[in-house]
């Protein structure tokens, strides 16, 4: 973030919800045009398509696919997706020698290999997002995990096992955008990598426990591997992919 295009992403979501940060982020739409509580992607997302940037890129020339290391019908992606312009939609069922964490999520090191073979599917030029899953909750109450290596204080004392979890679990994340960044470092083809939270995690974080003090705004980073110009920018989620392109 300190060498590359950044800043705050506000979100519509907080502890869960990713599916409507996820709508906004590809349609440019703000889910506020919808019912309160409303997810477009288990209503009418599932019966019509709408524009997104995947459309928007379909028109220039990209194959486009989505991918996620979680079941296909999860908030029904499977039916959502094409309405949404992918030309694929590779799920967990479809991966091979998948890891699981603890909580029986998929490790999100595998997408490294998932977006390689995505990209190199076709000649032309690709769009891919892919769906991460290796830090959801639900957190556990008891350490499940004897072989983490971070220990962490100060937290309240009825999540601490359980946010001690999840910081072990965002670590080993963290690596794999380490190897997913270096993978696409050595492409000979132009990359943009764009990587955003979809919300906080479910614990009971007020906005004075935050150094911005507010518990909708996440991160985003837009790494590339040809020279962008750094801007930085705090953002709404559906100003996200206008603003990159």
């Amino acid at each position: 973030m300190s060498e590359y295009p950044s800043g705050e992403l506000m979100v519509p979501a907080c502890g869960a919800g990713t599916a409507n940060v996820e709508f906004e982020v590809l349609t440019g739409l703000s889910v506020k045009f919808f019912g309160p509580g409303e997810y477009p992607f288990t209503t009418i997302m599932r019966e019509t398509t709408s524009e997104s940037v995947a459309y928007d890129l379909k028109d220039y020339g990209y194959s486009t696919h989505a991918i996620h290391n979680h079941t296909g019908k999860f908030y029904g992606r499977y039916l959502v997706y094409p309405n949404l312009g992918f030309d694929s939609y590779t799920s967990v069922e479809y991966m091979q020698n998948v890891e699981r964490n603890p909580l029986d999520w998929a490790k999100d090191k595998c997408l490294t290999g998932e977006i390689t073979k995505a990209m190199e599917s076709t000649e032309e030029q690709d769009f891919v997002f892919a769906v991460s899953v290796q830090g959801h909750g639900k957190y556990p109450k008891e350490v499940i995990d004897p072989d983490q290596t971070i220990t962490v204080s100060g937290f309240n004392e009825e999540e601490a096992v359980g946010f001690e979890y999840y910081v072990n679990q965002i670590h080993e994340m963290d690596e794999f955008l380490g190897e997913l960044t270096d993978t696409l470092s050595a492409s000979e083809e132009p990359c943009v990598l764009v990587v955003y939270g979809d919300h906080l995690p479910k614990f009971s974080i007020e906005p004075e426990d935050l150094e911005n003090g507010n518990i909708y705004q996440t991160e985003y980073v837009v790494w590339d591997n040809f020279g962008l110009a750094q801007q930085d920018k705090d953002l709404t989620s559906y100003q996200l992919y206008s603003y990159v392109l």
